[in-house]
């Protein structure tokens, strides 16, 4: 028993061998792998650290282009959404004014009916009735009959606006609109002589240049070649920058 307990100095010896073999010869190559291991483990790392930082960055650029389109947008949006309350302000200003225009038109076609019928029943000549009678109302009246095409009545109504009011600002187009009625009808030679008095009556109105367009254009229809000419001249040589002016040229052009 007491034998058993002694180990033999040869076994001693050979694992302090080992033992100091070990720790000689480990360390070299396992810390070595180890570091290495380690190293390209820290780089990656660092890489990867590297790459979502960019990615951190974009995405807080994109957050910021994102919040600033919304603002642009929303500004924009608030914009046009003040721009529509504007114009349905001014949408709703002009239906009054139309409706109070359309009211007007109504008044004074119903006065001149009346005093026409009073007229024909009792066979008196026509009276005076400027003071009663709104010139812009009657105005729009004789307008709003030739823009229907009701040629005769607006030709009419025209004539009665120019004997009440023959020197308001659109005096001159109440008479080319005369003249224009006449056009419309095929009455070329009644629309020369209408259009004429627009030139004549007229010479500073901005309708002069249209009323030697329609003239020369009337004597056109009428197989005047030389009278058209003529006037299409007259035109480009009064007004030579006016739109009726190059509209005349064309004309000769095509002669």
């Amino acid at each position: 028993m007491t034998g058993s307990r002694h180990h033999s100095p040869f076994l001693i010896a050979g694992l302090a061998a080992v033992v100091s073999a070990a720790a000689g010869c480990a360390p070299g190559g396992y810390y070595n792998a180890s570091q290495g291991a380690l190293d390209s483990l820290l780089t990656s790392q660092a890489e990867m650290m590297k790459r979502m930082s960019t990615l951190q960055k974009q995405v807080d650029a994109n957050r910021e282009a994102q919040n600033l389109t919304r603002a642009n947008t929303d500004a924009k949006l608030l914009e046009i959404s003040q721009r529509l309350d504007v114009l349905g302000g001014q949408l709703e200003d002009s239906g009054v004014r139309v409706t109070q225009l359309s009211q007007k038109v109504d008044t004074v076609k119903y006065k001149l009916t009346a005093a026409d019928s009073a007229r024909a029943a009792s066979g008196t000549a026509p009276r005076d009735t400027t003071g009663s009678l709104d010139p812009e109302a009657m105005y729009q009246a004789a307008y709003s009959d030739i823009a229907a095409g009701r040629y005769s009545l607006a030709r009419e109504a025209f004539q009665t606006y120019l004997k009440n009011f023959p020197d308001t600002e659109v005096a001159d187009n109440a008479q080319y609109w005369i003249g224009e009625c006449n056009y419309v009808t095929g009455d070329f030679a009644g629309a020369i002589a209408e259009f004429d008095k627009v030139v004549k009556n007229y010479p500073k109105g901005d309708k002069v240049p249209a009323a030697l367009l329609k003239m020369g254009i009337s004597y056109g229809r009428l197989k005047n070649t030389d009278e058209a000419n003529r006037y299409y001249k007259m035109l480009i040589q009064k007004y030579p920058k006016s739109p009726e002016a190059a509209a005349a040229k064309e004309r000769l052009n095509q002669k």
